[in-house]
């Protein structure tokens, strides 16, 4: 597979981390790339973070240098982070990120609309009363837009309290509907947790959803050296209990999206096995996530091709994908890939150029 790394922003005084993206068709044709640029000395999760863009006029090849476009300050919050891509009906676009409260570890959905890609403004969105407080992840460039209009945020949560103390409780697993192109959200009424409580802070996490020929798929990275799946053909509502999918995993997501008739599916294929301890301390930083592959898929999923290496060195990690179909034939692949020198392996973000005629079936 013919792939360069087109763009890399690792580490500085000040920007201890950069991590998960998410691509844009712009006004005039530019690529915008906008992700979550941490501020100050910690890389932790919830440790102060802005969202950032750059930039793109010649199919990702070049990028310009980062602009902050919002700052977790104007939300009263230290933290925003984790962009997601939604083509507006109105013509504008939207870049939507989590924004969380500091205080009661509550997180809510916030997003920026532009409608020239210059000028961008602030909003939070709101939730509807079936939506519990708590602490929600909704992974980058995950936001989706269903056959029927309506936006679907695939979400994993637990409880405030137990976010705060990070005590091990059960993670559960659900989604986000939005009828009215992202103003409101509600809950779609669907709820999966892990039964295994000895392991329940890797039980079902970081979901992820695309829409078939008639039916819904719906994965999340567990810590059962697999992703699990659910399969749906009657909507949101009709998902059933996940079950071990073919893709085995280490405790990381995966992204699969839809271009041309083909799905293209990045994830590690490697899981944590037994002894990986002495591994990792060799490896820090790493967390298990190399290598990062590239398959595809002609049949909707019913059969996969080859493992197309997209980064293998043992001391990086490769993780949260975002990708975009290029004008020329190739697609551009958005992942963390920092290592432990540079804190681990979310603080480098670095952007592929993958020319797809050279993808291994």
């Amino acid at each position: 597979m013919n792939l360069n790394l087109v763009c890399n922003l690792p580490p500085i005084p000040d920007n201890p981390r950069n991590s998960e993206g998410t691509f844009a068709r712009g006004f005039k044709g530019e690529i915008m790339f906008l992700y979550s640029r941490y501020r100050g000395e910690s890389f932790h999760d919830n440790a102060c973070s802005d969202i950032a863009m750059i930039v793109s006029y010649d199919e990702g090849e070049t990028w310009t240098e980062p602009r902050v476009l919002v700052r977790s300050d104007e939300y009263g919050v230290v933290n925003i982070m984790s962009v997601s891509t939604v083509y507006q009906r109105d013509g504008s676009l939207g870049f939507y990120f989590l924004i969380l409260d500091p205080e009661t570890f509550n997180v809510d959905l916030g997003r920026l609309i532009t409608f020239d890609g210059e000028n961008f403004t602030a909003e939070r969105c709101q939730f509807d009363k079936s939506v519990r407080p708590g602490y929600f992840c909704v992974n980058n460039d995950r936001i989706v837009r269903l056959s029927d209009g309506r936006l679907m945020a695939p979400w994993c949560w637990v409880s405030a309290e137990a976010a705060k103390i990070e005590r091990r409780d059960p993670c559960h697993c659900g989604a986000f509907l939005s009828d009215d192109d992202g103003k409101t959200f509600y809950d779609a009424g669907f709820d999966f947790v892990s039964t295994d409580l000895a392991n329940t802070r890797y039980g079902f996490q970081e979901p992820g959803m695309i829409e078939l020929s008639g039916r819904l798929y719906y994965w999340t990275r567990t810590g059962y050296g697999r992703q699990y799946e659910t399969v749906s053909f009657t909507g949101p509502s009709g998902f059933h209990y996940p079950q071990p999918s073919i893709f085995t995993s280490p405790v990381s997501p995966m992204q699969i999206k839809k271009h041309n008739g083909i799905l293209y599916n990045a994830y590690n294929p490697k899981p944590r096995w037994n002894g990986y301890e002495e591994y990792e301390q060799e490896h820090p930083g790493v967390w298990s996530r190399s290598p990062m592959v590239l398959r595809i898929s002609r049949d909707e999923g019913k059969t996969w091709g080859k493992m197309n290496i997209v980064g293998d060195d043992p001391d990086r990690g490769y993780a949260y994908p975002a990708m975009f179909f290029t004008k020329d034939g190739h697609m551009l692949l958005g992942i963390c890939r920092g290592s432990g020198a540079e804190g681990n392996n979310l603080c480098t973000l670095g952007i592929y150029k993958i020319d797809l005629a050279t993808v291994e079936e």
